[in-house]
């Protein structure tokens, strides 16, 4: 598989799908609550539970990359700790949610746009380190 990853750079075509929707999620959110539209919350609710799931199919290909590439600068290292922050932050934030609206749905926006907020925080901070090291100094770029 490793190979396969490699020679698809599967990754960098991956990764820009869960950004967008995380970011898109927040800016529904926020959205939802300065217009007062219902169904944009919702619309922010699965675009970030789709994020969320599908963020360990792209971590999982940074990993598959950044070993077979043999990737060792400290900017693959943050950019990394960033995207594992997102996932699991992301991950970990979907039976929270599911908790908070069952048991207190007065607070699960609160709780949502915290959520969603922090992750924007995080995968924006894991992009541009992204975008640092391949486009500053062309960390994992073919020389060939």
């Amino acid at each position: 598989m490793g190979r396969l990853v490699h020679v698809l750079h599967i990754h960098p075509a991956l990764v820009h799908l869960p950004i967008a929707l995380f970011l898109c999620a927040f800016g529904f959110e926020v959205a939802s609550r300065v217009l007062q539209k219902q169904n944009w919350h919702r619309t922010a609710l699965h675009l970030y539970i789709l994020a969320a799931v599908l963020s360990p199919v792209v971590v999982q290909a940074g990993l598959w990359e950044q070993a077979y590439l043999h990737l060792h600068h400290p900017l693959v290292e943050t950019h990394k700790v960033f995207g594992l922050i997102t996932m699991w932050t992301a991950l970990t934030s979907l039976p929270v949610l599911w908790f908070v609206q069952k048991k207190n749905p007065q607070l699960f926006r609160k709780v949502f746009i915290i959520f969603t907020l922090f992750i924007a925080m995080t995968v924006s901070t894991a992009a541009y380190y992204g975008g640092r090291m391949v486009y500053d100094y062309g960390v994992g770029i073919d020389e060939q």
